[in-house]
């Protein structure tokens, strides 16, 4: 397993769960148009800050910003945003499930 491929195997894995989680959720406003109809979970919000942390290089900390606590709460008010270790944590458990399947 080649460590410098890991962001790139993950954001692989990650379009290729998008289709897969999301392909059963979609909603047709038109033959040109397909937009995900997504449902909010804390799974699901850990999830995307750890791809976000990981595609974009972002530190676990931005979560942190009081600007991105007003926007969590404005969308989904009483969100619980997790703590940066936890972010860490969640990257991990990723990289340790995506690399079972990169070594298929």
């Amino acid at each position: 397993l080649n460590t410098a491929d890991g962001t790139s195997n993950l954001c692989k894995y990650m379009d290729i769960c998008d289709a897969c989680f999301c392909g059963s959720q979609l909603t047709t406003s038109s033959k040109s148009a397909i937009t995900p109809s997504l449902q909010y979970s804390e799974a699901a919000h850990h999830a995307l800050i750890a791809l976000r942390c990981a595609k974009h290089h972002y530190l676990f900390n931005f979560v942190l910003n009081e600007e991105y606590q007003k926007e969590v709460e404005m969308l989904h008010p009483g969100t619980k945003i997790p703590l940066p270790i936890t972010i860490s944590h969640d990257i991990h458990a990723l990289y340790i499930e995506f690399s079972k399947h990169v070594k298929e």
